[in-house]
């Protein structure tokens, strides 16, 4: 599916680390021979905002939730939606502010280095529902939900996949540090599905360890972990964790192995290597932003932990590679994992 990128009337990108307050709130309304924009205080003026915590709106999984707003739009489910592009960490608290201050019914915060400001909000602003993309819920809190998936499943797939397809019996898979219950999920769940599909079959997973503030940012270990991989006889390589894992998909691409992403379509974002991206596990962040705003304008909002659901991007390139056996394989496991008659014996919190 193509993406299309928002209508520049709906983008709004605020930098409070270089803009006066004042100034910025007047940003949020739109010139004076264009429209003029819905109150968000009135009460028949449903508005939705998204603040990201990090990054571009047409970045990963920015994008991904931006996707799902504008589709909750198109359906009628909100009348405004906006967007605020943190630029500095130190602002995310001011930016959620912008929005609560001005009457927005629900606020969308993307990633888990945004939670901590998320909870915070929810709590000062009890009145406005929250969704946390990609932040598990330790505490339950009654105006937010966490948007969260079962990473042990995207894995699983993933794994399996690499295992019908590697020619040489040897496939690996290269995450983020272990710490981080969703990197341990994937690679452990990427085993799993390997195993499950050829028991027989060779499997190297690598976290990183290192300093912590190259932490989803450290392309050098990730491209050195993945070519001592590659060199080791892996023909099929699945990375995750932002840049770090891209560095590993593009380093064992370039040394000819197939390769398989994670979270959002690595079509989208790695160009240059396109001929070897098998496919991607993805989160399914776009359906769970649309389907949390029907169950909010339902009056169903579930509170906690909401679980998205996951699937394979398009094969794309490798659409005429992939037997018509292991595409129906792989729609049975699926179909396994979501009615849970296959398990994934990988645990969702750490032991």
């Amino acid at each position: 599916m193509k993406r299309k990128l928002p209508d520049e009337k709906q983008r709004i990108s605020l930098n409070l680390n270089r803009l006066p307050f004042l100034i910025l709130l007047s940003a949020l309304a739109f010139s004076a021979c264009a429209p003029r924009p819905q109150d968000c205080a009135r009460a028949d003026v449903f508005c939705a905002g998204l603040v990201t915590a990090s990054g571009t709106i047409d970045d990963g999984i920015n994008q991904e939730a931006w996707l799902g707003l504008q589709d909750a739009k198109a359906e009628g489910l909100v009348n405004r939606i906006d967007y605020i592009e943190t630029v500095d960490s130190r602002d995310r608290a001011r930016n959620i502010a912008v929005f609560a201050d001005q009457g927005y019914d629900v606020i969308i915060t993307v990633g888990f280095s945004i939670a901590d400001e998320t909870v915070a909000s929810a709590q000062q602003y009890p009145l406005i529902k929250f969704v946390g993309v990609e932040q598990p819920q330790a505490t339950k809190y009654p105006n937010l939900a966490g948007l969260v998936f079962h990473e042990e499943r995207s894995g699983f797939l993933a794994g399996a996949l690499a295992a019908m397809i590697t020619k040489t019996n040897h496939v690996a898979a290269v995450c983020e540090e272990k710490f981080l219950d969703s990197m341990r999920r994937y690679c452990d769940g990427f085993q799993a599905g390997a195993r499950y599909a050829n028991p027989k079959i060779k499997t190297d997973v690598v976290y990183r360890t290192g300093a912590s503030e190259n932490l989803f940012n450290d392309p050098d270990w990730g491209s050195a972990a993945a070519l001592k991989l590659v060199n080791g006889g892996a023909d099929v390589l699945f990375a995750a964790g932002g840049s770090t894992g891209d560095a590993a998909l593009e380093s064992a691409a370039e040394q000819g192995a197939a390769i398989i992403g994670t979270e959002t379509d690595t079509y989208s974002r790695l160009a240059d290597v396109r001929p070897k991206i098998v496919t991607s596990a993805l989160n399914g962040i776009r359906s769970g932003v649309l389907d949390l705003m029907r169950l909010t304008r339902s009056g169903e909002f579930p509170s906690g932990e909401f679980f998205g659901q996951v699937e394979l991007a398009p094969f794309r390139d490798w659409d005429y590679l992939i037997p018509e056996s292991v595409k129906e394989k792989l729609n049975k496991i699926l179909q396994g994992l979501e009615n849970k008659s296959i398990q994934t014996s990988v645990p969702y919190k750490s032991p």
